[in-house]
């Protein structure tokens, strides 16, 4: 890989859009977690910068957060201090009685990530309040194809935010 590559790594929502525009790399994979990020860590050893998006799925696999948090505290050590890591916040899903406790636990991880990047000279974007509903309890209506899954509309928004966001040379 080349060292000025950016690397685009996560889940289903990162694999289902062109990031061309960032002329990055896109290694999302349908359902992968943060485990499946752990394993995978050596590909990105040389990406100069990569945005990272991942726990969705480990929260819908019904996880414990502790293990979730533990991953993703074992990727953040993979990082070298030479590379600049964007952590983007999980993103709300659908909002009704089965996803209360998923979108808790969204919010639960969202609150660890934004500390945990202090530790770290990493960058947390919060993309999460931008994807709410006007309950503030799930994501928009208009964001989502499925609950989880996202829009067009969606993705020009995530977007948008991360062009102002992303240093890129």
């Amino acid at each position: 890989m080349n060292r000025s590559e950016l690397v685009f790594l996560g889940d289903s929502l990162t694999m289902r859009h062109n990031w061309s525009i960032f002329k990055a790399a896109n290694m999302g994979i349908d359902g992968d977690t943060t485990a499946g990020v752990l394993s995978r860590m050596h590909l990105v050893a040389q990406a100069k910068s990569i945005v990272l998006m991942i726990g969705v799925n480990d929260i819908l696999n019904r996880n414990h957060i502790t293990k979730i948090q533990k991953n993703y505290a074992q990727i953040l050590e993979n990082i070298s201090q030479d590379q600049n890591l964007y952590i983007l916040s999980l993103l709300p899903v659908i909002d009704d009685k089965q996803t209360k406790k998923i979108n808790q636990d969204i919010r639960t991880m969202n609150r660890w990530l934004q500390n945990e990047v202090k530790k770290y000279n990493f960058t947390y974007i919060n993309l999460y309040p931008l994807f709410l509903d006007t309950q503030k309890q799930g994501i928009k209506k208009s964001f989502t194809t499925d609950g989880i899954h996202l829009t067009q509309k969606a993705y020009e928004l995530w977007k948008k935010t991360l062009k102002n966001e992303i240093k890129l040379d």
